[in-house]
């Protein structure tokens, strides 16, 4: 009885969030994957332009390091879909899908859409010699992370 009223108090498991979709992923294109009938657009990266070499080379990259993985993809309600498929941050293993794109140099940080969040990769990337200005352009959209006011004394 008393387990009965505790799950009807609200004690029960919590269900996946709707905003959260998790599954083997099918590789769309380099920042690009479908996990069911959901099309998911890494959030705050860019990618080289489609069927460009780096292009393909991330793709293939984003193929072997997670297709066959369960990975989980988690939705800003509030964001506008881009290029048909819903902003998503996606994870393996704990570890964020887009860090590691940027990391491994594949992608690079879209400051207008990440916040900054993807500069530490970035420059990782740099230091182990990409080139990432040459390897993918900075669309418009990306624009740049605001600098911080600093005091003059």
């Amino acid at each position: 009885m008393a387990l009965a009223l505790a799950l009807m108090a609200g004690c029960a498991p919590a269900a996946v969030s709707p905003e959260t979709v998790e599954g083997f992923p099918e590789i769309v294109g380099a920042a690009t994957v479908r996990i069911g009938v959901e099309t998911i657009r890494l959030h705050g990266i860019a990618t080289a332009p489609l069927g460009s070499p780096v292009e393909i080379e991330a793709r293939g990259w984003l193929h072997r390091r997670i297709a066959a993985r369960r990975v989980y993809c988690h939705f800003d309600p509030t964001a506008e879909k881009q290029e048909n498929a819903r902003p998503g941050v996606c994870e393996i293993e704990g570890l964020d899908v887009s860090a590691l794109l940027v990391e491994a140099g594949m992608a690079i940080d879209c400051p207008a859409r990440s916040k900054g969040r993807y500069q530490v990769q970035q420059q990782r990337a740099e230091a182990a010699g990409f080139k990432m200005a040459e390897r993918v352009p900075v669309p418009a959209s990306c624009g740049s992370v605001p600098k911080k006011a600093t005091k003059k004394g």
